[in-house]
């Protein structure tokens, strides 16, 4: 698990950064003032999605995860919802990249038990 800490109170940021694979995923985050919303772009190989809201979530890219070698997982320490432009860089809410195993770990914490 590796932790992206240098989200900035900007609106538009954009990340390339290793996998534990050795590649790299391109993450564009944004931030929308009008409507209190954060979101990701995803951009890895030829998979690329837009708009994916940033929520309080063990890792709001499950739906892909049999397409991808990674997850993201978004940690809001009150246990709420980022909606304010400084929740990154006051550390209110924590941004981590999850290893394929971190999100194999994922599955099995949320699976009931004895079906996956």
């Amino acid at each position: 698990m590796k932790l992206i800490d240098d989200i900035k109170a900007t609106r538009q940021q954009r990340f390339k950064t290793p996998l534990d694979n050795g590649e790299y995923v391109e993450l564009v985050v944004h931030y929308f003032p009008a409507i209190e919303k954060w979101s990701v772009d995803v951009f890895y190989k030829e998979f690329k999605a837009h708009g994916i809201r940033i929520c309080n979530s063990f890792n709001i890219l499950h739906q892909f995860s049999s397409n991808l070698p990674f997850g993201l997982l978004i940690d809001v320490k009150d246990g709420g919802e980022p909606f304010l432009i400084n929740d990154f860089s006051s550390k209110r809410v924590q941004f981590f990249i999850l290893s394929m195993s971190d999100v194999e770990q994922v599955k099995q914490f949320m699976s009931p038990r004895g079906s996956v």
